[in-house]
């Protein structure tokens, strides 16, 4: 029996690592985004710099995200924005922008919390060494952010991999999508569907293994 299932699965796996190498490609452009705008956002929502109106823009936008589910937004996305605007996205940009502008909401969440978190005395000891305003942010409270951070930003990073299962719905061929179109054609859904479990898992673990490491060798968190 197992090695029946061995022999199934093997000329598989080359389908599989594909679909995994895409969904990769997906869940990285969409890192992109959500960390560079995110944090972005955090830093203008923060209580501290209260850049008002930019904190209640950010805070709007924090909520309708975070109030909808990222399929409909794919959906939204795909269909009315690229009809609104005039450009026809490919499902693969559509699917990494909409994944990466849902990250975003949360990793600024992640950063205004971060910010707000560190003691006003922190700030008030780096104006007195000279440090302006934006010094004071990028080497002092910033650094600490992040690494206070880094276990709930490896969490927003995990839920890309797996968030990026919805993207077949476009015509995306990720993981999820590559091994439905296999159950499709092989009637065969247990095993390869755990294959695709264990693909997932290998790329989740190995992404936060790879995020606490870079976190902690950047920012000195063992």
């Amino acid at each position: 029996m197992i090695m029946e299932t061995v022999g199934f699965i093997k000329p598989l796996l080359p389908v599989l690592f594909k679909g995994a190498i895409r969904t990769l490609e997906v869940t990285v452009l969409a890192l992109c985004i959500g960390t560079a705008i995110g944090t972005l956002f955090g830093i203008l929502s923060s209580q501290r710099l209260k850049c008002f109106p930019f904190s209640t823009l950010v805070n709007t936008y924090v909520a309708v995200v975070r109030g909808t589910p990222v399929f409909v937004q794919l959906y939204i996305f795909y269909y009315g924005v690229s009809d609104l605007v005039g450009i026809n996205f490919s499902p693969f940009t559509a699917g990494f922008i909409t994944l990466g502008l849902n990250s975003t909401a949360y990793v600024a969440e992640i950063i205004r919390g971060g910010i707000n978190a560190i003691p006003a005395g922190q700030w008030e000891a780096a104006y007195v060494l000279g440090y302006s305003k934006f010094q004071t942010l990028r080497f002092v409270i910033l650094a600490q952010t992040i690494r206070n951070s880094v276990s709930s930003l490896t969490n927003e990073f995990i839920a890309l991999i797996k968030e990026s299962s919805i993207l077949g719905v476009i015509g995306v061929c990720e993981l999820t999508k590559v091994s439905r179109d296999l159950v499709s054609r092989e009637l065969r859904p247990m095993e390869i569907y755990l294959m695709t479990a264990l693909f997932y898992f290998a790329m989740t673990t190995v992404l936060a293994y790879v995020t606490k490491k870079w976190v902690g060798r950047s920012y000195g968190n063992n």
